[in-house]
């Protein structure tokens, strides 16, 4: 069995197809680089609208807290008001 084995020989590489070659690895990575900041911005842009959603469930959460706050308030004061009532009710029938 014989081996076919090929041997591939460089050309004599010119300082001006260094230069292209050199230039068109510049070129690829400034394309390479315009995609990723485009993806970023893109992420960016998705961030700030997650943001803003987040705001608006916190603004919301914190109107919930506020509408509880209040509730409580009020059932408090009428436990107090209660609270005064019954004592009235027991002072009155140990009389």
């Amino acid at each position: 069995m014989t081996e076919c084995s090929a041997t591939l020989l460089a050309f004599p590489a010119r300082e001006d197809d260094r230069l292209r070659l050199a230039l068109r690895g510049l070129v690829a990575a400034l394309d390479a680089q315009s995609e990723a900041v485009a993806g970023l911005r893109s992420e960016l842009r998705h961030l700030a609208g997650a943001m803003e959603d987040l705001q608006g469930s916190v603004a919301g959460y914190r109107d919930g807290l506020d509408t509880t706050l209040a509730a409580l308030r009020r059932a408090g004061a009428n436990a107090r008001t209660l609270e005064r009532t019954a004592e009235g009710w027991l002072a009155a029938a140990r009389s």
